[in-house]
């Protein structure tokens, strides 16, 4: 099997996941770059490049190769920009002389690019890019696409999954422990959010409020089906999927600890997991203290410590067999195994999720009233 792993650039990853039994791969990028990421990465306020060049080599001494994602939905069309270009090639260049051996992109534009000008480079369509039917599996393979890593919500179409497969010659990989809302439709918002924020000339220099993540943290503990709905892959279930002829599976959770991505990774790699399931899943938390940019000083609210949410991995044996037949896309309002599932195997405590819901619905209204855009002095 190959897994490919999210790092953190802690040094300490590197060692203990070349010794685990999958082939792995790692992936991360720069906290902030020109053209950014799609997905929330490590706190870390500046990361040189010198300092990520060696990170990659001593991953390579250990004989894990790189994956460096380039994936944010956008650039603003700052792409079209004279200067701006100048840049975003002085930056492939670098990557390139830093030893990557592939690049995850979401913009087509940039795979052309990069196919063209830097054709040693392999490249991965990313998840962000939404390729969830076989035209536009095929779309991306003639544009030179080496792998393309299939939207998340296709995870249970195994009809689908297979065409796919039949339909292209270049890899495909899924992902395997994301907790988003299946079909979520917060999602283009938050990709595109998350692009913006971490690309080098954003104006407000990263900041951003995670009205997504909020959002969806509220609809998925009020209604706990949707933990269950969520495109998540069970370690013991990867067989399915290499059975069909899927190439790579994918680990998300580049903002994690290294405990959590050890953690995560040897489950996957080992293909079993015992206890909760949802400490492998990729579960971000809204932020809980937020400044408002009107005046940075100042914190808008506090949130109580996030609800302990157990899954019992074990009770789900035989769960994925239900989609082999099921259409989810068409049929979801009409069926209610994800409920029945969920009732069986999602354990909280109903009173710490009302809090800390109660929290999340009140700095959910000083978002959307405007509220934290006011001075204290102003509120008052």
């Amino acid at each position: 099997m190959r897994l490919l792993a999210p790092t953190n650039w802690d040094e300490n990853l590197i060692a203990p996941l070349s010794k685990m039994e999958a082939d792995i791969q790692i992936y991360g990028v720069l906290p902030t770059s020109m053209i950014g990421s799609g997905g929330k990465g490590p706190d870390i306020p500046k990361l040189p490049k010198e300092q990520a060049g060696k990170y990659i080599k001593l991953a390579h001494s250990a004989g894990l190769t790189f994956d460096y994602l380039l994936n944010a939905p956008c650039m603003n069309n700052m792409e079209w920009d004279e200067d701006a270009h100048r840049e975003l090639l002085k930056h492939l260049e670098w990557i390139s002389n830093a030893g990557v051996g592939s690049v995850t992109v979401t913009i087509p534009y940039l795979l052309e690019l990069i196919k063209k000008q830097f054709p040693h480079l392999s490249v991965r369509v990313s998840t962000i890019a939404k390729v969830n039917s076989v035209a536009r599996a095929q779309l991306f393979e003639s544009l030179g696409a080496d792998s393309i890593t299939l939207d998340f919500n296709i995870n249970r179409d195994f009809k689908l999954l297979q065409a796919i497969k039949s339909a292209v010659k270049c890899e495909l990989n899924v992902l395997l422990n994301n907790l988003c809302l299946y079909h979520c439709p917060y999602e283009y918002y938050h990709y595109n959010t998350l692009g913006h924020a971490s690309q080098s000339y954003n104006p407000l220099n990263g900041f951003h409020m995670d009205y997504r993540v909020l959002r969806c943290t509220i609809d998925r503990l009020c209604d706990t089906s949707q933990i269950i709905k969520a495109r998540w892959i069970r370690p013991e279930d990867i067989h399915v999927y290499e059975e069909i002829g899927i190439d790579f599976f994918k680990i998300s959770g580049r903002a994690m600890s290294t405990e959590w991505i050890l953690n995560a990774a040897a489950a996957y790699s080992s293909r079993r997991y015992q206890g909760n399931l949802y400490d492998i899943l990729n579960a971000l938390d809204p932020i809980t203290k937020c400044a408002s940019p009107a005046s940075p000083g100042t914190q808008i609210t506090a949130i109580a410590s996030p609800p302990k949410v157990y899954i019992d991995n074990q009770a789900l044996e035989g769960f994925v067999d239900f989609f082999k037949k099921q259409d989810c896309l068409s049929g979801c309002a009409r069926c209610d195994y994800c409920q029945k599932i969920a009732h069986k195997v999602v354990k909280l405590d109903r009173r710490e999720v009302d809090e800390y819901v109660a929290g999340l619905k009140d700095f959910l209204n000083d978002l959307t009233s405007s509220r934290i855009f006011y001075s204290v002095a102003t509120r008052r």
